[in-house]
């Protein structure tokens, strides 16, 4: 392997005894040019397999600090962590690094390097912006793929990579070699056609470590201290359900055997700064405790975990794959501690848990969103130095699978749909930007696809220090709460002059205003094989109680719809819908009530199913289209003639309740 990297080798793997078999298998096709995806397990040494080989094919030009490697990672943090694991071997071979991010708004111009690390956002801010920046570049590398492949971002950085592509062809550059890294996912050989082309070479390691897992009951904080004393561990990582979760704990926790004053929270409402403060605690910690919800997911260096807990359980299998394989990395096992509320969440745990050590990553193919085009269609008039858009313009950036959906006709229908949101003014075939659209842009808010309340976002500044600790969420009235915890900390908020800071100061541990949040989808898939661990496979439908609790196992959106045939009293899962009073099974379904609801709740079910912050801004017709491809109520009418509503026994009416507690995202 050394022939293939005679100056690079030592930088990067000198300090590996041996190679992984991650790179034993991918730097050779990556060192040859090919397009390459590199599929393994976390910790298994996959950035190196595509660093060294990248940085060995380009070392002349990037020592003259020409800009040949873009790394295109899922969000800031992982940038930040990523350009700490690679200044080291890549100051020892005499190459400068590059961070590109809102964290990090440099010119490249003014501060070249030969590699450059950045994120979708910032990617497609770069081509909107500044597109002959990126002119010399000749390898691209899709980082931590599996946490874009089948959400908006995803799509986008599809498209982003094909008109990254056509810059760097139509100044003289070559095509790209395109390189992807992710953890164990599903239906890798698509996922790489779709982003790498037909041609990529799929280096493909399987194997989890040995699961070591203990389930424990936790009515109380009290039964928490004590599963966490008997479990052991010196560092502890604990993924909660929720931010509410997450603070509760750590406030209860805090102070407590085992860990005492060492116990640390770590989530999306906590300021970037909190978050590297407390990832930087939590690295350099003997002991700690550190309490996070997805945050903490991905490959953040937060040092050897000893012990994993799952305090509720993910959504998806991926997640759990993605939360236990934090733990042990040093070690061929990984040790778990799972804590349940009830039945319900016991069995959710266990038959996850069951799929993970199984490699049954149940993974749903999510087709594209196409409430992307619209994000695009703004990206791409910037990008255009005078300022406007065709039809024929967006519909030449399509790749071939989308441009046989989305012809140019439908290109033409969406922007004369923007027109009308007036985010566009038409001049004959010219879209040009109406003040709407300039306003987006000046304010950077043109370049993402995920949903956010960016808008009732207010940053909360500790009184004492002047440090922005967090954010919260102004409630439907702009109001905010008098009090919130934030890093186990309870604060109280001063007076409110309805602008985007406020103070706070430390106030009395006193319960706090819950984090809003929803649950987190689950996919189809998932569900029905979920009944199938129950043993209820053929009659997925089941009623407990007098307070009507129906076992559906549906996924989260047929639920949804399911709830609202049953006039939407009381509320609904990706397993179990609840009500109040007991009704008449609506069995067998009708598809034009079925669809008659569709119509009427598509923009609901366009957040059910997480199709984009701007899945609003579509023709209706677009949006009622791609929610009957995605939920087929026509097919699932013909299918529910076989439904039937029986009876649960005790067991299962118990898991059946446990499961129709809702939870809240993270």
């Amino acid at each position: 392997m050394r022939d293939h990297l005679p100056r690079t080798h030592y930088a990067f793997l000198a300090r590996h005894p041996r190679l992984t078999p991650v790179q034993e298998q991918g730097i050779a096709p990556i060192a040859a040019g090919r397009h390459v995806l590199l599929s393994a397990p976390t910790a298994t040494g996959k950035t190196e397999a595509y660093a060294a080989p990248l940085v060995e094919r380009h070392l002349d030009d990037m020592k003259k600090s020409l800009l040949r490697l873009l790394i295109v990672s899922p969000t800031r943090a992982l940038v930040n962590d990523l350009a700490r694991r690679l200044e080291v071997p890549l100051g020892k071979v005499q190459v400068r690094l590059q961070r590109r991010t809102g964290d990090h708004p440099r010119s490249l111009e003014e501060d070249p390097a030969g590699v450059l690390l950045t994120t979708p956002e910032s990617l497609d801010s770069i081509l909107a912006r500044y597109p002959r920046w990126l002119k010399d570049v000749r390898a691209v590398v899709l980082d931590e793929l599996h946490v874009l492949e089948g959400t908006p971002r995803g799509d986008q950085l599809r498209l982003l990579l094909g008109r990254l592509e056509r810059v760097v062809t139509a100044l003289g550059g070559p095509l790209l070699q395109r390189v992807a890294a992710t953890a164990t996912m599903g239906h890798p050989d698509e996922v790489a056609r779709r982003y790498l082309g037909e041609e990529a070479v799929v280096v493909k390691v399987p194997g989890q470590r040995k699961l070591q897992a203990k389930l424990a009951l936790m009515e109380s904080t009290e039964d928490v201290r004590k599963a966490l004393l008997q479990a052991g561990g010196r560092k502890v990582l604990m993924f909660t359900g929720s931010r509410r979760e997450a603070e509760q704990l750590g406030a209860d926790l805090r102070g407590q055997a085992p860990f005492r004053n060492h116990v640390l929270v770590h989530h999306g409402s906590l300021s970037r700064q909190e978050r590297e403060r407390v990832e930087k605690a939590f690295l350099k910690a003997p002991t700690a405790l550190c309490l996070a919800t997805t945050t903490l997911e991905l490959g953040i260096d937060i040092g050897d975990v000893d012990l994993v807990v799952l305090a509720a359980p993910p959504a998806e299998v991926a997640g759990v794959l993605q939360r236990i394989g934090r733990g042990n990395r040093r070690t061929g096992e990984t040790r778990v501690l799972a804590l349940y509320e009830g039945p319900g969440r016991k069995e959710r745990l266990e038959h996850l848990l069951e799929c993970a050590r199984m490699g049954r990553l149940l993974a749903p193919r999510v087709p594209f969103s196409p409430a992307v085009l619209v994000q695009q269609a703004f990206s791409l008039t910037y990008q255009n130095p005078n300022r406007f858009l065709t039809a024929e313009a967006l519909f030449a950036r399509l790749p071939e699978d989308l441009a046989r959906r989305y012809s140019l006709e439908r290109c033409v229908e969406l922007l004369d749909r923007l027109t009308e949101r007036q985010y566009f003014e038409r001049s004959g075939e010219r879209y040009r930007p109406a003040r709407r659209l300039e306003r987006l842009f000046e304010l950077g808010k043109i370049h993402h696809n995920f949903s956010g309340e960016s808008g009732r976002e207010v940053a909360v500044i500790d009184r004492q220090s002047g440090r922005v600790v967090g954010h919260v969420i102004r409630r439907a009235d702009g109001s905010l709460p008098e009090r919130v915890s934030l890093g186990g900390v309870t604060r109280e908020l001063s007076s409110d002059s309805g602008g985007r800071e406020v103070w706070a100061g430390r106030g009395e541990a006193s319960p706090a205003e819950p984090f809003r949040g929803r649950s987190a989808p689950v996919s189809e898939l998932l569900a029905a094989d979920f009944a199938r661990y129950l043993e209820l496979t053929g009659k997925p439908f089941c009623v407990q109680g007098r307070r009507m609790i129906v076992g559906h196992f549906l996924g989260s959106a047929r639920g949804s719809l399911l709830n609202e045939l049953l006039r939407g009293r009381g509320g609904a899962n990706g397993f179990v819908l609840w009500m109040d009073e007991r009704e008449e099974a609506p069995f067998p379904l009708d598809s034009d009530q079925l669809e008659s609801i569709l119509r009427r709740r598509c923009l609901a079910l366009a957040r059910e199913l997480a199709l984009g912050h701007w899945a609003g801004e579509l023709p209706r017709s677009w949006l009622v289209e791609e929610l009957v491809r995605r939920l087929r109520p026509y097919d699932w009418a013909e299918q529910s003639r076989d439904y039937k509503l029986e009876p649960a026994g005790a067991d299962l009416g118990a898991i059946l309740a446990g499961l129709a507690a809702p939870e809240e995202d993270s």
